[in-house]
């Protein structure tokens, strides 16, 4: 039986989304107003509003060992105030580990009831060689498909001590799957180019398959600047006040696939 949660408990209560501004236009590769229009257009359907400790999570030290000038150990690459959008029935998710030494690491994808306020999870893993690595890891769910419409909640947490999960750092974002508008579905099936692909999902506000392409296709001048961009704008909406050490250090990143 699938386990259904309300955002109160144990794991959605804790939530944290992380902050982005997509409403932050990529003046290289699209008009200045798209994304904006677009996060208007989402203002009236916001996700569900969940606590935690802004600008991320500070990673398994102990709170004498933990610096506040540090930047968080985990930042997920997810817009935050409104739902994410993507056209992918199996979407690719990206978090940003900064700590050094490997944890355990959980994943975890609740299907979203707006009228029930309640989630349902769909998708678990929480396996013994699924751990961090520091840099950007991506998790494309193969395995899962996602409904179009149906909006989702999904979460990252480290493993600091199986026996105190509340002690554990996490972070959490909201999804939606949409439907392709008949014009994007036009111009994509009339360029078979990742950046001409990337440019059409960014200016339609598809948060999530712009940061595919970016994180995932070869490496090339222009995607190279897209990535950047995109990676600066998680750094430049942080709420740490370390803008600059976080840019730093995503744009420096190694990048880790994982497939699930």
């Amino acid at each position: 039986m699938a386990q259904i949660l309300h955002p109160s408990q144990k794991y959605l209560r804790k939530s944290l989304f992380t902050s982005i501004d997509i409403g932050l236009s990529l003046l290289l590769l699209m008009p200045t107003t798209a994304l904006a229009d677009a996060k208007n257009n989402n203002s009236n359907d916001p996700p569900p509003q969940t606590t935690g400790t802004s600008g991320g999570s500070r990673g398994c030290e102990t709170q004498s060992e933990t610096s506040l000038s540090s930047i968080p150990a985990l930042i997920l690459l997810a817009p935050s105030q409104i739902y994410g959008q993507t056209l992918a029935t199996h979407p690719t998710f990206a978090w940003f580990i900064s700590n050094s030494a490997s944890s355990q690491m959980e994943f975890r994808l609740y299907e979203y009831d707006q009228a029930s306020r309640r989630a349902k999870l769909v998708k678990e893993i929480k396996d013994e060689n699924f751990k961090s690595s520091p840099g950007i890891m991506v998790l494309s769910l193969s395995s899962r498909e996602l409904l179009v419409g149906r909006r989702y909640l999904w979460q990252v947490e480290l493993v600091c001590d199986a026996n105190r999960p509340s002690g554990n750092p996490f972070a959490t974002a909201a999804m939606k799957v949409v439907p392709v508008q008949a014009n994007l579905n036009k111009q994509l099936s009339q360029t078979n180019n990742v950046l001409n692909k990337a440019i059409l999902y960014n200016q339609a506000n598809l948060w999530y398959n712009t940061l595919e392409i970016a994180l995932t296709s070869k490496d090339e001048p222009r995607l190279r600047e897209l990535k950047m961009s995109l990676l600066e704008q998680v750094a430049n909406a942080s709420e740490t006040g370390l803008k600059e050490q976080i840019k730093v250090e995503l744009t420096k990143s190694a990048i880790h696939q994982l497939q699930r």
